[in-house]
């Protein structure tokens, strides 16, 4: 029942609507409710300064859209609002009930007109034939002559038929991926990017109705809650760590009791591990409980908000550090030293590490590179600036120093994070170069110092954090390697959705975290010898 007081004036809430859809509004943003047309007219009225109008009722989805029993259409029926326009309307007015929809955004560009970029948004659910009439409407293409290809990884795959009423995700189509459009079977095509994840699967019970066939033990997906695939991902590349999941799993809960919020963190995170890892038939779980978890640990990841999944990984593993010695499997350390350009004098520390941040080159002539060239770059001498004077022991002065830094000992898993993401005064600028990344056998033995005895030093890929897109728009995926005497092949984890990929499809110019692990290490040995068939976590 709406009150006789209200907070705002008709012209107050006209403006406070206008704002929140104008000025605050992301056209990336995935999570939209539905709203009865009907009703949200009569709204307009009253906001609208012209004749008076009475102010409308409790909102009325229920009568205009869910009992009308008939196929409803988008702008006639019902329109689409972001969620806090919706949230907003929904605390003055009350009503509902909330609909919340999936949405993903393609972004159209023409060849005929690169520089001429618009968007086309579209529920996952929406048909191939739909698609087809926005293209068309977007383009001034007839459907006669427009033919729509799968563009998977800029390589033409199936044709889509304008006809179809298979839905956009039962025809494989991909977020992040493209599509391509041939005008009358010309090479002149347009190139388009589904751009952003779901809001939400469906659900009941906690567990995603999502399509996608359950594969297997370690195969399940994770729920998008709202931009978190940035979570997910890191997520996903840690439950597929050996060692870390082994040993959350031979931990009772009172391990992780030592402090509140970290022990509650990693107690919720040991209680994912165990559900992904549960006995196979479950397609995807909705990592609730661990979110909240983690923005009682970790606040600046509250909401739902797109996040960095580097900054989330390192800030995770600190946390999970604090209660217990999971992380030291990824702890590694290294030595910087400082060298006076004067007397030659050296002063050496050594620090702790959990993941090493390889720079790449933004130059526009070099495409591709060599992970190992990022890795010197990185560890390669460089002067310190005037504005950095050193406090010189020996010369008792400030003087100008060399700075190096070398690897003392790595650890067991090695994470790298390349980083795509250049950062100046002015503006943020995301690196696509290529970095050529072995697979297996990526030889450090020559850039540590401390080799324990040993003459090599060997590591093998098993897991990568992707990110896709740009600044603004954008989205993580991951590859991980599910090592089972079994099974031993690598899979494609997108959110909910999780599928077979081929290992020669892993390395790509997304790649953003690489992890690895140690060969010949006890982390290596204790994955064979702990098969994924043999342990049981269902209990």
């Amino acid at each position: 029942m709406i009150p006789n007081s209200r907070a705002f004036t008709a012209e107050e809430e006209k403006r406070i609507v206008l704002e929140l859809t104008t000025t605050s509004f992301n056209e990336g943003e995935s999570s939209y409710f539905v709203i009865s047309k009907r009703w949200y007219t009569r709204w307009q009225r009253y906001v609208g300064g012209g004749a008076p109008s009475p102010r409308p009722g409790p909102i009325s989805n229920l009568d205009d859209i869910i009992d009308t029993g008939r196929l409803l259409v988008e702008d006639e029926d019902y329109l689409l609002l972001p969620q806090r326009v919706w949230n907003t309307l929904l605390e003055w007015y009350k009503g509902g009930p909330p609909i919340p929809r999936t949405l993903i955004y393609l972004y159209l560009s023409d060849a005929r007109d690169v520089d001429n970029v618009t968007h086309i948004r579209l529920a996952k659910q929406a048909s191939i034939r739909e698609l087809y009439d926005k293209v068309c409407a977007k383009t001034g293409v007839s459907l006669e002559k427009a033919r729509i290809w799968d563009y998977f990884n800029l390589r033409k795959g199936k044709l889509l038929h304008p006809l179809s009423n298979k839905s956009l995700e039962e025809s494989g189509l991909h977020i992040t991926q493209h599509i391509l459009l041939d005008v009358d079977g010309s090479s002149s095509s347009a190139v388009n990017e589904l751009a952003l994840v779901p809001l939400e699967e469906p659900s009941v019970s906690g567990h995603s109705l999502s399509s996608t066939s359950s594969l297997g033990k370690g195969l399940a997906g994770l729920v998008n809650l709202g931009n978190t695939c940035y979570m997910n991902t890191a997520l996903q590349c840690l439950a597929h760590t050996p060692p870390i999941r082994q040993y959350l799993y031979t931990h009772d809960d009172d391990h992780f009791n030592k402090d509140y919020n970290q022990g509650e963190l990693a107690k919720a995170f040991c209680d994912l591990l165990k559900e992904l890892w549960s006995s196979s038939g479950r397609k995807a779980f909705a990592p609730r409980v661990f979110k909240t978890k983690l923005d009682e640990a970790a606040p600046q990841f509250t909401g739902y908000n797109q996040h960095d999944s580097h900054e989330l990984l390192l800030s995770l593993l600190a946390r999970l550090h604090e209660v217990s010695d999971i992380v030291n499997v990824c702890q590694g350390q290294c030595t910087s030293s400082l060298v006076c350009q004067v007397c030659g004098n050296t002063a050496t520390t050594y620090d702790s590490f959990m993941c090493l941040s390889l720079p790449l080159p933004s130059t526009l002539e070099q495409q591709s590179i060599s992970l190992l060239s990022c890795l010197e770059k990185y560890l390669a001498e460089e002067p310190l600036g005037p504005d950095n004077m050193w406090d010189c022991p020996e010369c008792k002065e400030k003087r100008q120093a060399n700075k190096k830094l070398d690897l003392w000992k790595l650890p067991d898993i090695l994470v790298l994070h390349l980083k795509r993401f250049k950062t100046s005064k002015y503006f943020v600028k995301k690196i696509d170069t290529f970095v050529n990344f072995p697979i297996n056998d990526l030889d450090l033995s020559k850039y540590v110092k401390d080799k324990n005895g040993e003459s090599y030093l060997l590591y093998e890929l098993y897991a990568v954090n992707n990110h896709h897109g740009g600044i603004a728009v954008g989205h993580y995926t991951a590859y991980a390697k599910l090592i089972d005497d079994d099974d031993n092949k690598w899979y494609h984890f997108n959110d909910s959705h999780v599928s077979p990929v081929n290992e020669s499809e892993i390395e790509s110019k997304a790649a953003y975290l690489l992890f690895y692990r140690r060969v010949g290490s006890e982390t290596a040995t204790q994955s064979a010898a702990v098969s994924m068939t043999d342990m049981d976590y269902s209990s």
